[in-house]
């Protein structure tokens, strides 16, 4: 069979998620970086079928722009009114598009699914000549899950509820998974024939089961190897358990492709990270978003990376770098801030309690401690002394600092921009310059230094004589 032609994919995402205690869609709650619903699309995407189909309802505004700015492929339903999930089948039915002969219907919320499951399941319900094949798992603790309901003969009856379970049918472990492979002509002849006689007067697409079962229909169903890939999430609780999930599957595969990581458990990196070979990874470290970092690094511990590049054989130490290009060799940190726009080149040192803003600090230059760059150029080998600032801001409006090559720049200097420093000049320790300074000059700009005899005694004399009448 064909996938492509012969298959539309429909996605379940209209639902609020009471559980969730939220005002946010429960589809575009975060695990690792991606909403639940990037996982799911993303495993749908690679079974190339004809079309795929959301429907939307809670915060439609939200999750509609989402999918137009991520899958603009996507074609979105909108359920105005939440009625249940075979209302929300009919409202994909009134768009009278050009189906495949089968449609996979899978519920928004369950980010573990494996495409080689989907693929299982798509080519079982063709293979089978079943009207349906579903994905059944059994779970440890069933709480909150549709039960399957099987005949004398171990054949499926129907899907019930647990809101309208009986005591003794919640005792059964078997559930339903939410994930289901229809034969086209077959659910959309069954659909409208749901009614709403349950606890929650809404229409179940589960009791299509029963409706096809009594017309003589065949309904098949597969096992999920393992339970957890077709677990849903209802609510922070369980959010938390499957991003925990998630994360060890991604730390063991970069533990298995050569990256050494310590305490796994307490780092926190995403599915888009990129980390080369023989890095060593420290324990509680966070990287996000589009980073890479290249072989032979060290990272930690305590760090947290956001949309950056990091060259090979860099040593960050309890620093937070965001959105940022580091060169080879760095050494950085610990407990500096990098901020946004910030490019170095190879062998640059950038030392404790440091912040940088938006400036490109060149090769084998150093910022070592306890210093803030914004809005700078700093060439190569030049080095800028404790405490030393580069006053960018004037209350109106950000100027530029140009640093030329082979600067030294003493402590505790007061840069203000805009202002240029020559190549191989020398800015004397406690100066405040607001000139340029020529290239090879030394420049000093400090108060006269007045030593007034005995005034430390005088000074104390008077203070205690002060306290003495209070």
């Amino acid at each position: 069979m064909n996938l492509s032609e012969d298959l539309s994919v429909v996605i379940l995402a209209a639902g609020k998620g009471k559980r969730m205690k939220s005002e946010i869609p429960k589809v575009l709650h975060q695990i690792l970086g991606q909403p639940i619903l990037y996982y799911i699309l993303t495993s749908v995407r690679k079974l190339n079928p004809k079309n795929i189909f959301a429907v939307i309802g809670y915060g439609k505004e939200l999750v509609s722009d989402y999918l137009k700015n991520n899958f603009p492929e996507i074609k979105i339903i909108t359920q105005e009114s939440q009625l249940g999930t075979a209302h929300a089948i009919c409202m994909v039915k009134k768009q009278k598009e050009d189906f495949g002969k089968n449609i996979l219907v899978l519920s928004g919320d369950s980010p573990l699914i494996n495409i080689e499951t989907l693929r299982k399941l798509v080519k079982n319900r063709a293979s089978s000549g079943s009207s349906v094949c579903m994905i059944t798992s059994l779970l440890p603790d069933p709480k909150g899950c549709g039960r399957i309901i099987k005949d004398a003969s171990g054949n499926i009856a129907k899907i019930i509820e647990e809101t309208d379970a009986s005591a003794e049918e919640k005792k059964i472990c078997e559930v339903n998974s939410s994930i289901y492979c229809f034969e086209t002509e077959s659910l959309f002849e069954n659909i409208e024939k749901i009614n709403t006689s349950n606890i929650q007067k809404e229409y179940y697409l589960t009791d299509i089961i029963e409706i096809l079962i009594k017309n003589g229909k065949k309904v098949s169903c597969i096992n999920a190897a393992n339970y957890l890939e077709v677990i849903g999430i209802n609510d922070r609780s369980q959010l938390s358990e499957l991003e925990n999930i998630m994360q060890k599957k991604i730390n063991e595969s970069l533990m298995k492709r050569g990256v050494t990581i310590r305490n796994p458990d307490s780092c926190y990196i995403e599915s888009s990270v990129i980390i080369d070979g023989d890095v060593v990874i420290e324990p509680s470290c966070f990287i996000k978003g589009k980073t890479r970092i290249g072989k032979n690094s060290v990272i930690g511990p305590f760090c947290q990376i956001t949309d950056t590049e990091i060259g090979e054989g860099s040593r960050i130490n309890a620093s937070v770098i965001l959105g940022s290009d580091i060169g080879k060799n760095n050494n950085i940190g610990p407990y500096s801030y990098i901020r946004p726009g910030t490019v170095t080149g190879d062998g640059v040192k950038i030392g404790a309690f440091c912040e940088i803003k938006k400036s490109d600090i060149a090769r084998s230059s150093k910022v070592p401690h306890l210093s803030y760059i914004g809005d700078t150029e700093i060439g190569s080998g030049v080095n800028v002394g404790a405490s030393s600032v580069t006053v960018n801001y004037d209350g109106f409006k950000k100027s530029k600092t140009i640093i030329e090559d082979d600067v030294f720049i003493g402590s505790d200097t007061m840069l203000i921009a805009p202002v240029r420093i020559g190549k191989g000049a020398i800015v004397a320790a406690g100066s405040v310059i607001d000139h340029d300074v020529p290239s090879n000059s030394l420049a000093i700009e400090r108060g006269e230094q007045k030593n007034i005899k005995d005034g430390a005694s005088r000074y104390r004399d008077k203070r205690n004589l002060k306290n003495e009448k209070k």
